[in-house]
C-alpha cells in the first residue's frame, strides 16, 4: 500500500480522501443553499427533513463498503486476489438489491414517508417533491459512495477523488439550472443530486469493469462473509443511521421549541457539522485500507506509524476547526439567510469539533482491524445513545440552549470509552509465533 510512510506521503494520501468526503458532504449543502435563495427557509428546512432517509441509504452503502473493504484489503495483503475479487463482486450485487428495494418502498409511499420523517402540512409541498426526486436515484447514490470507498481499497484514491469532484461540480451546475433558472424548487434540487451522483457511480463502475486491480468476476455467494461484513461495518452503518435518527430528533424538538425557524437553524447546523465530520471521515477512510492491508501483511511498524500520524493530525486540526466554526457563525448564517437563532446554535455547537475527530477515527480504526463490536460501541455511543439522552436532558435542564449543546456533550462523553477500548483491545503486537495480533487476542 503506502511504502515508506512519511508525513508528506501521509498528507498526500489523506488529502485525496478528505476532499472526496468533503465533496460528498456538499451535495445537500448546495441543495439547501440554492433552495433557500429561491424558495425561502421552509424549502431549506424541507431538505433537512429528508436527511434521515438518505442517512439510511448511505448507512447501507458504508456498512458494506467498510465491512467488506476490510476483508478485501486483508485478502489482498495476504495475496488472495481471486478471493478478494469474488467477495467484491458478491457484495456489489447485494448492495444493488438493498438499494433497489428501498427505492421502490419510498416511491410507493412518498406522502406517508414524509410525515414519518417529521414533515408538517406547511412543509409538505417542499418535502414530498424533494423526497421523490432523491429516492429515484437511491441506487446510483449508494454506488457512488460504495465505489469511492472501494477505489481506495483498490489503491486508486485519485479515482475516488475524480468521482467526488466531478459529481459535485455537476450537482452545482444542475442545482443552479433546475432551481434558480427553471424554478423547479426542491424537486429540481433533488433531481440535480440524483443525476450528478449517477454520473459519479458510472465512473466508478467503469473503473472496476476495466479491472486495474479489483475487478468484477463470476462469484459464489459468500453468506458468511456477508454477515461478517455487515457486522464489521455495523459501526459505520450505525453512525449513518444514528446521524439520521439524531437529525430526526433535532427536527422534532426544534419544531416544538422554535417551529419551522428551528428546523431551518438545525439544517444549517447539520450542514456545518457534516462538513467537518467529512474532514475527519476523510482522514479515517484514507488510513483504514492501509491498516487493513498492513494487518493482513503482518506489518506492525506500518500500523503504528499510520496511527501516530493520524492522531497527531486530528488533534492539531481539531483546535483549528473549533476556532473557525466559532468565529464564522455569523457569516455562515448570512449565507443561508437565517437569523440570530441560527448564529447562537452554531456557536453553542462548535465545541463538538474538539472531541468528535478522535471518536470518528478510532471507530474506523477498529473496523480496519475487523473488530466491528468495538467500532460499533464508539459509533453508537457518540451518535445515538448519548445524543438521545442529552437531547432530552439538556433542554429540560437549561432550556433551549441545551438542544445545541447536545452534540458536544455526546462526543465528550464518548472519549473515555474510546480511550479505554484502544488501550484494552486496539494495540497491535506480535505473538510468540511472529503473528500480528491485537492486545486483546
Amino acid at each position: 500500500m503506502l511504502v515508506n510512510l512519511t508525513f508528506r506521503n501521509y498528507v498526500r494520501n489523506a488529502s485525496i480522501s478528505v476532499l472526496s468526503m468533503v465533496f460528498l458532504s456538499f451535495y445537500t449543502t448546495f441543495d439547501g443553499f440554492f433552495v433557500s435563495r429561491a424558495a425561502g427557509s421552509d424549502a431549506l428546512a424541507a431538505i433537512n427533513i429528508v436527511v434521515p432517509l438518505t442517512c439510511l441509504l448511505f448507512g447501507l452503502a458504508v456498512m458494506l463498503a467498510t465491512g467488506a473493504g476490510a476483508i478485501i484489503g486483508k485478502r489482498l495483503g495476504e495475496g488472495r486476489k481471486r478471493e478478494a475479487d469474488e467477495l467484491f463482486s458478491f457484495i456489489t450485487t447485494v448492495l444493488f438489491v438493498f438499494s433497489a428495494v428501498l427505492t421502490l418502498v419510498i416511491l410507493c409511499f412518498p406522502a406517508r414517508t414524509a410525515r414519518l420523517l417529521g414533515s408538517s402540512e406547511r412543509l409538505d409541498p417542499h418535502v414530498i417533491p424533494y423526497l421523490i426526486s432523491m429516492a429515484a436515484g437511491f441506487v446510483p447514490m449508494a454506488f457512488k459512495l460504495y465505489f469511492e470507498y472501494l477505489a481506495r481499497t483498490d489503491n486508486h484514491p485519485k479515482v475516488a477523488l475524480f468521482m467526488s469532484f466531478s459529481g459535485l461540480v455537476l450537482n452545482i451546475i444542475m442545482d443552479y439550472i433546475f432551481v434558480m433558472v427553471l424554478d423547479m424548487g426542491t424537486f429540481g434540487a433533488g433531481l440535480g443530486s440524483t443525476l450528478s451522483m449517477t454520473f459519479s457511480a458510472a465512473v466508478g463502475f467503469m473503473h472496476f469493469l476495466r479491472g486495474r486491480n479489483l475487478r468484477f468476476v463470476r462469484f459464489r455467494s459468500e453468506w458468511k462473509s456477508l454477515g461478517h461484513s455487515m457486522t464489521n461495518g455495523s459501526s459505520e452503518m450505525m453512525s449513518e443511521l444514528s446521524t439520521g435518527i439524531a437529525t430526526l430528533l433535532f427536527n422534532l424538538i426544534s419544531m416544538r421549541l422554535y417551529q419551522e425557524e428551528g428546523v431551518a437553524a438545525v439544517t444549517v447546523v447539520m450542514y456545518v457539522y457534516y462538513f467537518f465530520i467529512a474532514f475527519y471521515m476523510g482522514l479515517a477512510v484514507s488510513a483504514a485500507p492501509v491498516i487493513s492491508y498492513d494487518y493482513g501483511a503482518g506489518d506492525e511498524k506500518a500500523i503504528r506509524r499510520m496511527l501516530s500520524l493520524s492522531v497527531k493530525t486530528i488533534l492539531a486540526s481539531s483546535a483549528v476547526i473549533f476556532l473557525f466554526a466559532l468565529l464564522s457563525s455569523s457569516l455562515i448564517s448570512s449565507i443561508f439567510g437565517t437569523g440570530e437563532l441560527c448564529i447562537r446554535a452554531l456557536v453553542l455547537t462548535s465545541p463538538v469539533y474538539l472531541f468528535c475527530g478522535i471518536n470518528v477515527f478510532f471507530s474506523s480504526y477498529f473496523t480496519a482491524l475487523s473488530d466491528g463490536l468495538s467500532s460499533a460501541v464508539i459509533s453508537t455511543l457518540r451518535s445515538l445513545i448519548f445524543v438521545a439522552a442529552f437531547i432530552f436532558i439538556l433542554p429540560l435542564a437549561i432550556g433551549g440552549d441545551g438542544l445545541w449543546l447536545t452534540l458536544a456533550a455526546a462526543d465528550a462523553a464518548t472519549i473515555p470509552v474510546t480511550l479505554f477500548l484502544y488501550f484494552r483491545k486496539g494495540r497491535v503486537r506480535k505473538n510468540s509465533r511472529g503473528e500480528l495480533v491485537r492486545a486483546a487476542d
